[in-house]
């Protein structure tokens, strides 16, 4: 019952008041999930690994298990290792940069995307999930499991470390004096930078080649500009790309 968690079951209960929620951190797992329609698994991905294995002998036939991991390579294939359990890998595009159960939210996936990584022939178990998806705000988009992980780590994962670093640096170059005269741009830019490291350090181990590969990009970018300070031309052939691209990701909101 962390950010996600919680805010699920608080989206959960603003749609269906009279549904019965219960936290398996909070008592036995196994007891906890027993009979259940429904078991989201909301911890970081590896700790959802090591569950699906706790809950292949609990299990029903109905029981559909999904969870909300921001990698789907590894737990997608975990679970077909699994044949008892029915699952159907998932991941909210939608979050804060504080996290706990404290900044939950039931409006917290209202509009946003919702990816769900299932296998073939779970097209009733895909009906039921797409389902209790749009009944918390969250709107469905069917891909593969490596399909996410390479668009998420473009999308999500790579500006998280850029976000991060750009504040450790402007960190250490400006120092608390330096901080008290910044501007809107630098709140605007880090506002990722107050995530926490120890989710981010398995989402990166878990999407490295990806990731790698992105940084790689990144990298080179930013070698580009500093090569060519002096003529300007990779800051503006750069900068004019960024405003094409910024405007393409407004118009998707």
């Amino acid at each position: 019952m962390g950010l996600v968690g919680g805010s699920i079951a608080k989206a959960a209960v603003r749609r269906w008041p009279g549904v019965h929620i219960v936290s398996i951190e909070a008592q036995d797992r196994a007891a906890g999930a027993a009979g259940a329609d429904l078991v989201v698994l909301a911890a970081p991905v590896l700790a959802n690994i090591a569950r699906l294995a706790e809950l292949s002998a609990i299990a029903g036939p109905r029981t559909i298990v999904t969870d909300v991991s921001s990698t789907k390579r590894l737990i997608v294939a975990a679970a077909q290792a699994i044949p008892t359990v029915s699952f159907i890998g998932g991941h909210p595009m939608a979050g804060r940069a504080q996290g706990g159960a404290g900044n939950a939210q039931a409006d917290l996936f209202d509009g946003h995307p919702w990816i769900l990584t299932p296998s073939a022939g779970q097209t009733d178990a895909l009906q039921r999930i797409e389902t209790f998806v749009a009944g918390l705000g969250g709107v469905p988009h069917i891909m593969t499991p490596e399909l996410h992980d390479r668009f998420v780590g473009a999308v999500s994962h790579l500006p998280q470390l850029t976000a991060s670093a750009l504040m450790h640096v402007v960190g250490r170059l400006a120092g608390d004096a330096g901080l008290e005269i910044a501007g809107r741009g630098l709140h605007d830019t880090t506002r990722l930078g107050a995530s926490p490291p120890d989710i981010w350090k398995e989402i990166a181990a878990t999407n490295q080649d990806v990731l790698r590969d992105a940084l790689g990009v990144l990298i080179g970018t930013l070698t580009e500009m500093r090569d060519s300070l002096e003529t300007g031309e990779a800051i503006e052939a750069v900068f004019t790309s960024a405003c094409r691209w910024r405007a393409a990701l407004d118009r998707t909101r």
